[in-house]
């Protein structure tokens, strides 16, 4: 791992404790807003947490995008053809999105369509099954 990403690690998980020790302690509440979970907090535990948090997720951003990357090797010098880069074969890519029982599938060429149709099939069956066992009374 980059030392980037395990400062960010680092930052998130001190954070998180300091939320946590901020709510046993009656300092900071949890509560839900609709589905997301929301933290209010009055002290230092939680003001420092809340910093540490914004801290390890600009950290992660700045690991991801790269930033931390050293320079790999000595630019060629004036006027000589820089080396040629190897063909990375084509990337296939799919997905299913489920809104509620309703499938969107998409995917970068017809085979990877297809699998993931039938992946929606499948996981749409399963969601009804599913919706109708929980529904029978015992």
């Amino acid at each position: 791992m980059r030392r980037l990403t395990v400062l960010a690690l680092i930052a998130l998980i001190a954070g998180l404790a300091l939320l946590a020790y901020s709510a046993a302690t009656g300092e900071g509440q949890v509560v839900l807003f609709l589905i997301f979970p929301v933290f209010t907090g009055s002290g230092l535990a939680s003001f420092a947490g809340m910093l540490l948090i914004m801290l390890g997720l600009f950290l992660g951003f700045l690991s991801v995008a790269g930033f931390a990357l050293p320079a790999t090797g000595a630019a060629p010098p004036p006027g000589a053809a820089a080396p040629a880069m190897p063909a990375s074969p084509a990337k296939k890519f799919g997905g299913v999105v489920l809104l509620g029982p309703v499938p969107i599938v998409f995917g970068s060429d017809r085979r990877v369509t297809t699998a993931m149709l039938v992946l929606a099939i499948v996981l749409t069956i399963l969601l009804v099954l599913f919706f109708l066992w929980t529904r029978v009374p015992p």
